[in-house]
């Protein structure tokens, strides 16, 4: 199902992962409802954010389907963090418990908040040093002007949106352009700390096979 959507972006920042051939992207609004669900789309469909009271899907929250019930849990490792699956009522639906080492989430975080410092020059008070190479702006000067909210919106984004896609691929898995998460953004932010262990849960939507 095609979506109605636009994209948003900060900066020049807009995460992208190849997985199975299809392209996971998500959209940023410029700004947050206090409380939201999530779409999290695949194969170029960019999801954007609605008020609560459309009924619709949006920023980085969903709640669970009714009738998800547990039959079956596994443990997949992978380098820097692990997934958890648990078979649903659905047999096209699979439910993940994916939880990322704090050396991954450091790396992601220094990836992702270097590309929007570059993204944001000149930094407003701060000028450049000489062959225009950017100042030596402490990192919590940095953050404050970025905005803390922004930077971890974009961080957090990609490490789901890289989790996901490398379970995906590696486990051969032939999947729809959905993939919804449980917690809100503003749940997410609140448990993520760069350089810390962090987790979320999300069902992924599996492809009909023709028997």
């Amino acid at each position: 199902m095609e979506l109605a959507v636009r994209a948003f972006s900060f900066g020049s920042l807009n995460p992208k992962t190849i997985c199975h051939k299809q392209i996971m992207e998500i959209g940023v609004s410029s700004c947050f409802p206090r409380r939201s669900s999530c779409f999290l789309g695949m194969t170029g469909i960019i999801p954007e954010y609605y008020s609560r009271k459309t009924c619709r899907f949006s920023a980085f929250a969903c709640a669970v389907s009714a009738g998800l019930e547990n039959v079956r849990v596994s443990a997949s490792p992978f380098e820097d963090f692990s997934v958890t699956t648990s078979t649903t009522s659905k047999a096209t639906e699979l439910q993940i418990k994916v939880d990322v080492s704090g050396t991954k989430t450091q790396a992601i975080f220094d990836d992702v908040f270097s590309k929007m410092v570059v993204a944001a020059q000149p930094i407003p008070g701060f000028r450049r040093a000489k062959g225009g190479k950017t100042p030596n702006i402490p990192k919590d000067v940095l953050l404050h002007i970025l905005g803390h909210s922004k930077v971890y919106m974009e961080v957090i984004k990609k490490i789901i949106n890289s989790t996901v896609a490398d379970y995906v691929e590696k486990k051969g898995l032939k999947v729809t352009s959905d993939l919804r998460v449980h917690q809100s953004f503003e749940e997410l932010e609140s448990t993520f700390e760069p350089g810390e262990a962090f987790g979320f849960d999300a069902v992924i939507q599996l492809q009909e096979t023709n028997l």
